[in-house]
Parts: C-alpha cells; sequence; structure tokens
C-alpha cells in the first residue's frame, strides 16, 4: 500500500520541526516513497526503510491525526528527513473524516438557530491565514511550490476549518492537491483549473476579512445541513448516471413536487462505473418507500416530517416517513410545467447558477427541459429543432452515446429531454433522459435513462441516419479581447511571479487601449507593475515582499476574466438558442 493519509495540520508540524538544511531536500527526496513497502495491521502501518530504520503510524479512522503518531527508528528522529517525505507523499485527508461538532439533521420540534451574520475575529484571522498562503503560492507558482509552501497552506486550511471556515478549506485542500499534482508531474494539473480555484478562494477570503456577503454562505459548513421542509408530494422526473472522477458514483434520482420545485435523492458511493448498476437497483434511503432509485424516477412518493440541504437533497432523518405514489407522465402536470418555460429563460437561469457556491446552488438549476423534432447525428451529437433553433445533445457515458446514435436514425422524431447544460460548447448539453413519440415496453414507463436504459432500433421508427455538420467549436474558451490578460494569469499561476517580472506588456496594453479595452488594458497595466514592484534593502537586495498589492493585483485580473468570459458564454449560448 501507499503511505497513510494525514490531516492537513500535520504536514505543515512534521516539516516545522524539520532543521531548514534537511527541509530543503524533502521535494527532491520524494520519490523515495515508491522504493518504500508499507504493510498495515489495524490501527498500525509500518514501512522498514533499511535494516535499522523503521516508519510506523499511529492511524485513526485509517488517517495519521498527529505528528507525534508518526516514529521513526532513526537516530536523529522525529527531526529526520524520513518523517518529512512520508507526509509530504501522503494525500490529504479530506474534511469530512475530521469529527466536526455540526448536526447532520435538525431533531424534530426543536427551532434551527439563525447564523450569526457577524464575522469572528478569529474567522477574519483564518482567511488573513489562508490570503497570506494563497500570496505565497503565487509568488512562488505552482512549478515552485514544494513541500514547504504546500505545508503552509495545510496549516492555513486547519487554521480556517478549527475557525469554522469550512468551504475556504475545503477550496484549500483542492489547491494543495493540485500543487501536488503539478509538482509530481501528474497528468492531471490543469494550470486554468488552479487559477480558478485561486481566484475563487481569494476572493472568499477577501469578503471573509472585509465583512462582504451573507456570513453563513462565506463560511460554508462542515457536514451537509438539512432542516425540516414538512410534507411533499413528489413525482419521478429521472434517474442521472453520476461516475465523478473524485473516486465515487452512483446515480442521482430528480424529484419534482406539486409546485415544479425540483429535489433530489443521491446514492453515490466510493467506487468506479461498476458501482451505478448496484446504486440504482438499490432502495431508496428515504422512509420505507421499498422503491428502488430506478423505481423512484418512474413512480412518485409521499413524504411527511422530510428535510433536506439548501441545494435541495432530501435527507433520510429517523423521523422521515415516504410511501410510494403514483407517478406522472412529462406530459401531464406538475412535469409539463418544466417544458413551458421559454429555452432562453432557461440558458439564463442556468448560468445564473454556476455562479452561485455549489452547495446553495438549487437542484436541477443548470438543467435544460428541451422539447424539439429530430435533425439526425452531427459528429458525437444528436442534433434537435428547437422553434428554429439547434440543439445538440451529447452524451457522458458509452451507454447515453449508444442510446443518442439509435435516436439520430429517426429523423423527424418528436422528443422531450432532460439535459445538463455546457457553458462553454454554446448550443449543447449532456442528455440525461428522454422521451417522444417512442414505443416503449412497459417498465420504461414514461421516458428512458439515458444512463442506464438501453433503447433498441424497435422503440424508434426511422428512416435511417442522417448525417449533419458537426457543430463548431468554439474557437477560444476565452474571448480574444481577454487573452492576454488571462495568459498572464496563467503564466503567474504556473511560474510564479518572476515569470511575469522578466516580459513587459506594454504591447498588450497599448492594443487594448486601442481598441477601446481600457479595463482590460489597466488590470493588465497594474499587474505587470505589481509583479516588478519589488523593494530593495540599502546593498540594494530584493527585500521579501509580503505586502497585498501584488496578490490584489492578481484577484482583480482573475475576477475580470472570469466574468469577461461568463459574459461571452452567456451571449454565445442566448444566441444558439435563439434569444431576442
Amino acid at each position: 500500500m501507499s503511505v497513510p493519509p494525514v490531516f492537513p495540520a500535520v504536514v505543515a508540524d512534521v516539516l516545522d520541526a524539520l532543521p531548514p538544511r534537511l527541509r530543503k531536500r524533502v521535494d527532491a527526496s520524494l520519490g523515495r516513497v515508491a522504493e518504500w513497502t508499507v504493510t498495515a495491521d489495524a490501527d498500525t502501518a509500518t514501512a522498514a526503510l533499511d535494516a535499522e530504520t523503521t516508519l510506523t503510524w499511529t492511524l485513526r479512522r485509517g488517517v495519521l491525526a498527529a505528528a507525534d503518531d508518526l516514529v521513526c527508528s532513526c537516530l536523529i528522529a522525529p527531526k529526520c528527513l524520513h518523517r518529512g517525505v512520508a507526509v509530504a507523499a501522503a494525500d490529504v485527508a479530506g474534511g469530512d473524516q475530521e469529527p466536526v461538532e455540526v448536526p447532520a439533521e435538525p431533531v424534530p420540534g426543536e427551532p434551527v438557530p439563525d447564523a450569526v451574520e457577524v464575522t469572528s475575529d478569529d474567522e477574519r484571522a483564518a482567511a488573513g491565514a489562508l490570503w497570506e498562503a494563497c500570496g505565497t503560492v503565487l509568488r512562488a507558482g505552482a512549478a515552485g511550490s514544494g513541500a514547504v509552501v504546500r505545508a503552509g497552506l495545510l496549516r492555513a486550511v486547519h487554521v480556517a476549518r478549527v475557525a469554522g471556515l469550512h468551504r475556504a478549506a475545503a477550496n484549500g485542500l483542492r489547491i494543495a492537491a493540485a500543487l501536488a499534482a503539478a509538482r509530481a508531474g501528474d497528468s492531471s494539473f490543469d494550470r486554468e483549473a488552479l487559477s480558478a480555484e485561486l481566484v475563487e478562494l481569494m476572493l472568499l477570503c477577501h469578503d471573509l476579512r472585509t465583512g462582504v456577503g451573507p456570513t453563513a454562505v462565506l463560511r460554508g459548513t462542515a457536514r451537509r445541513e438539512y432542516r425540516p421542509i414538512g410534507s411533499l408530494r413528489l413525482y419521478g422526473l429521472c434517474t442521472e448516471v453520476v461516475v465523478a472522477a473524485s473516486g465515487y458514483a452512483g446515480v442521482v434520482t430528480h424529484l419534482v413536487d406539486d409546485g415544479g420545485v425540483l429535489w433530489t435523492v443521491p446514492a453515490i458511493m466510493p467506487g468506479g462505473a461498476e458501482r451505478v448498476a448496484a446504486a440504482a437497483s438499490g432502495p431508496v434511503a428515504i422512509g420505507e418507500s421499498g422503491l428502488s432509485q430506478r423505481e423512484l424516477g418512474r413512480g412518485g412518493l409521499l413524504l411527511s416530517g422530510g428535510t433536506a440541504s439548501a441545494d435541495r437533497r432530501l435527507g433520510a432523518g429517523k423521523a422521515v416517513r415516504a410511501v410510494a405514489a403514483s407517478a406522472a407522465s412529462w406530459d401531464e402536470p406538475p412535469l409539463a410545467g418544466l417544458w413551458a418555460r421559454p429555452l432562453p429563460d432557461q440558458v439564463a437561469r442556468a448560468f445564473h447558477a454556476h455562479t452561485e457556491p455549489e452547495a446553495q446552488r438549487p437542484a436541477g438549476a443548470d438543467l435544460l427541459f428541451v422539447t424539439g423534432t429530430v435533425l439526425g447525428a452531427a459528429g458525437d451529437a444528436l442534433r434537435l429543432s428547437t422553434d428554429g433553433a439547434g440543439v445538440d445533445l451529447v452524451g457522458d457515458g458509452d451507454r447515453v452515446r449508444e442510446n443518442l446514435r439509435v435516436l439520430a436514425n429517426a429523423p423527424g422524431l418528436r422528443l422531450r429531454a432532460v439535459a445538463r447544460l455546457l457553458p462553454d460548447r454554446p448550443g449543447t448539453a449532456v442528455a440525461l433522459a428522454v422521451t417522444g413519440d417512442l414505443d416503449l415496453p412497459a417498465d420504461l414507463r414514461h421516458h428512458v435513462d439515458l444512463g442506464l436504459d438501453r433503447l433498441q432500433r424497435s422503440h424508434v421508427a426511422g428512416d435511417g441516419a442522417r448525417e449533419l455538420p458537426p457543430r463548431p467549436e468554439p474557437a477560444e474558451r476565452v474571448p480574444r479581447p481577454a487573452r492576454p490578460l488571462e495568459n498572464v494569469l496563467h503564466r503567474i499561476a504556473l511560474g510564479g511571479r518572476a515569470v511575469a517580472a522578466v516580459a513587459s506588456a506594454r504591447r498588450e496594453v497599448a492594443a487594448l487601449t486601442r481598441d477601446g479595452l481600457t479595463t482590460t488594458a489597466g488590470l493588465l497595466a497594474d499587474l505587470a507593475d505589481a509583479s516588478r514592484d519589488r523593494d530593495r534593502d540599502a546593498f540594494g537586495r530584493v527585500v521579501r515582499d509580503e505586502g497585498d498589492d501584488f496578490p490584489l493585483a492578481w484577484l482583480r485580473a482573475g475576477l475580470h476574466v472570469r466574468e469577461f468570459t461568463r459574459a461571452a458564454a452567456k451571449r454565445a449560448w442566448l444566441t444558439e438558442v435563439g434569444a431576442k
């Protein structure tokens, strides 16, 4: 096995104990871990490094929770390189593994206290520590952020979690993982994703330090909190397959209440695509309805004493009661109302949802409910004609793509579809389920879940495939006017402040100014100036910079590019669906 995972603060504690000469050698020594043989027995793990040196981990729930729980038998322990390498090479345990005093569900009948809308001194201090850690990452860049820089970030993550800033702590862990991937040369590292995470965390820290925005949302929660919602009559919409890159898989069933509001019931577990079938056929955890997830997506539910999280995920508390009820087709209320809203309005709603924190994003806010006529296959997509506009449905998974190919064989077929908007691909959405002029067997009542069910050619009456030209890929994810500024942002995230300080941005600033993009030009000039502005001592040596000028200049530029990109993507999408 590999070395056991660690809690964030442990990495910093162990590396801080090392003498400076050994701390500098940690990054160069990480390759040694591949030669170690780690064996685990109950709550202990050991690795014999040589005849005289053994590392011993005492684990709590499989995680190294304290620096003193890692013991080395060498003569210079605990200030030895072996311990430093062991924690620097380990995966960092996520927040859900640390004990947190937050109730998952409220006790029925007891009032739920309102969040205190004041940022405390401890929270501001924790946000400041994370801000400083992000500034250090920007000055060094991913390429220069070794074990010591990463340990400093993880210490700030720990401080944030202790202060109750769970959203910021989770964000910091993702950045730390990205830095580790960059140093290891992992192909999963994406500098654009790192830049986006840094922008999000630095903006969050800035708002916490200045008290801007709803404090409860800025804080986030350690665990998903469920609050009473009373009784609901729910109708199954569809069941979506989920296979996440983070190592979790399963299904999510989407439901609709009498008012047309969307809710979800997930069945997600550790594993890969092999877990999907078991999750789909497994029992629904809410109440004792006797329904499987797959059956719930085609059935109905009467819920009493219900609870739900802020994103409308239904809870499974002991007081929750649920019994199976009759279903409704997509042509009947309340489901039919989902398709009544004009497509441009749905697109605008979906883009707004992407601006909200994921934990606060309402269920189904990024879904599109599309009615159209099959035109044929457009590359790997199924193209529908919708009120004069064309929408391409693509598949996430082999089964979905196979089903879309079957549907593409029936030009003229009238369909209704549930799909998830792809912000950076105007006019293209990921198909989840369909219904329409299909000859479906009884077990596929009302609709087809494209990731679970299998369409046959006998279910579709058509005259053969019609090949259409694929929709042109967007020439650039970021519009050309913002490209020079984005390039500098990414160069800094990857190579640090020194990379931007070397190159002159004068030509790009002049070109942007001539084009009338004075705001973009000003931000680029400010970032370039802040990158080069270094104080020196009396002997001409560069003084270590710990001020906010450079991080703030980078953050302002990052926010500008992010909002510019979102606005351009939204406009392109609305143009594709015929918005006026």
